[in-house]
């Protein structure tokens, strides 16, 4: 076996995982700032495939601009569900993890009825391949490369440098201090669930070329994006980069020699053997 394939196999993992983290980082995002582990926030995923097949698909709005609608759309979703459902969970995890089971049926009864059951395809927006020292990529995969990680810098950005992101990570580290200096905790909060969403609806708009849409498409990218903070560590940002990237590589290897069902136990047994030498992640803190 070439080296060029085993390299090749890895970039095919690396489409899917840098869309994964996107996902993974917005749940890392409410972990950190309101202690609460979102079981639903595959269905946010969701809304952002249908928001991204209802502009595009059905009534022609430019690809780029709907995923830039996905991202309010989902964005403001997010900061209405903690809003009116986590507002009063933050640091009550039971409760919070009953409530997130609660909310993740309810919006995936929601859109079967809004948009029925059935899986609904949207076309590309791009078309054609890229050859790049003998490595193929169609350019579709390329554009949700290239635009998730323009996202993930995009993040950083406003976490390290902008007063509001800096303000997310008082509140992360100490939310009493962050108080104190004058930051609104309930604002904070409010605009961390909702950018937190907003990551999740850019990845499933971003997806959506790539798979069928329907009320269930959810549940596979909220499974990864678990595996990945977990191998990364709770609440570390830069271990879910890392813990995607690693995902992907073993995952895109993986299906050179084993089936696709067998590919996805892969996760899981990273997640056992991690944790069974660190059990704080590669990132996480004891």
């Amino acid at each position: 076996m070439s080296i060029e394939l085993l390299i090749q196999a890895a970039l095919n993992g690396f489409g899917l995982a840098v869309v994964y983290i996107l996902v993974a980082l917005g749940l890392t995002l409410i972990f950190s700032i309101l202690d609460i582990i979102n079981f639903a926030h595959g269905e946010f995923y969701m809304l952002g495939g249908f928001v991204t097949y209802y502009a595009f698909a059905v009534f022609g709005v430019n690809y780029f601009m709907t995923l830039v609608l996905a991202v309010l759309v989902v964005g403001a979703a997010g900061v209405l569900a903690e809003r009116v459902v986590f507002r009063h969970l933050r640091g009550k995890t039971l409760n919070a993890f009953i409530v997130s089971l609660g909310l993740l049926w309810v919006l995936q009864a929601s859109a079967q009825l809004s948009f029925g059951v059935l899986d609904k395809s949207v076309p590309s927006a791009v078309s054609g391949i890229v050859r790049v020292f003998g490595l193929i990529m169609s350019r579709e995969r390329l554009v949700v490369i290239v635009t998730a990680s323009a996202l993930m810098a995009a993040l950083y950005v406003f976490l390290k440098f902008a007063r509001t992101g800096q303000a997310m990570r008082a509140v992360a580290q100490d939310p009493d201090a962050a108080a104190l200096q004058g930051v609104n905790i309930e604002a904070v909060l409010a605009l961390g669930f909702g950018v937190g969403c907003a990551l999740a609806g850019a990845a499933g708009a971003l997806l959506a070329p790539v798979f069928a849409v329907s009320p269930t498409m959810g549940a596979l990218p909220v499974v990864k994006a678990f595996i990945i903070i977990i191998v990364g560590g709770m609440g570390s940002l830069p271990g879910a980069v890392l813990g995607g990237l690693l995902l992907g590589a073993v995952e895109g290897i993986g299906t050179l020699f084993m089936t696709s069902a067998a590919v996805n136990m892969l996760g899981f047994l990273i997640v056992i053997a991690i944790l069974l030498v660190r059990p704080r992640g590669l990132f996480g803190v004891a």
